[in-house]
């Protein structure tokens, strides 16, 4: 099992290499190798929340490269699956804030990803629950400042989809908090 879990780490750091050195095609096959491994060690073990978590993470990896090469509702699916891992693991383990930031990191890509599809109210309501998966991983580690910062982020899109639907005084009111945040 170690052994199993070591390779389908070493198949996600070897993709992620790939993929930043814009090796698309290369790092797509290494995240479905980790995503395989990953099932597998679920399946296998699935009161593993570490292995739960991993293959919510494969599911990320190959939601963020099918989206890099276009391929946007390949990307959804991958994006949906993780945010229901994630969704697990929060209910779960509601104190865990890496499983609260992980979940806000679903909704906000469910939310991007709707945007670009031209869908504005599905895109509105995933922004809406990152931002309150945000706030709450916020609220969980104040002094963290990424957090902060993806606090901001999440209001600032939450301004921007607004403002895109014609919402200009809610709009202005994400604006405001996310000024209020510098």
């Amino acid at each position: 099992v170690s052994f199993k879990n070591g390779l389908a780490i070493s198949y996600e750091k070897l993709g992620s290499t790939h993929s930043n050195l814009g090796n698309l095609p290369q790092a797509l096959n290494l995240f479905e190798q980790y995503n395989q491994l990953s099932k597998e060690l679920h399946e296998a073990y699935p009161a593993n929340v570490s292995f739960k978590n991993g293959l919510a993470i494969s599911y990320e990896k190959l939601g963020d490269t099918h989206s890099t090469l276009g391929n946007l509702p390949k990307a959804l699916a991958f994006f949906e699956q993780e945010t229901q891992l994630f969704e697990e693991l929060h209910e779960a383990y509601p104190s865990n804030v890496s499983f609260k930031n992980g979940l806000a990191i679903s909704y906000y890509k469910l939310g991007e990803l709707h945007e670009q599809q031209g869908d504005l109210k599905k895109a509105f309501e995933y922004f809406k629950q990152d931002l309150h998966m945000t706030e709450l991983t916020y609220q969980s580690s104040p002094s963290h400042a990424q957090f902060k910062e993806y606090l901001k982020m999440s209001y600032q899109n939450m301004g921007d989809i607004s403002s895109k639907m014609g919402k200009t005084a809610l709009a202005e009111s994400y604006y405001q908090q996310a000024q209020a945040l510098e």
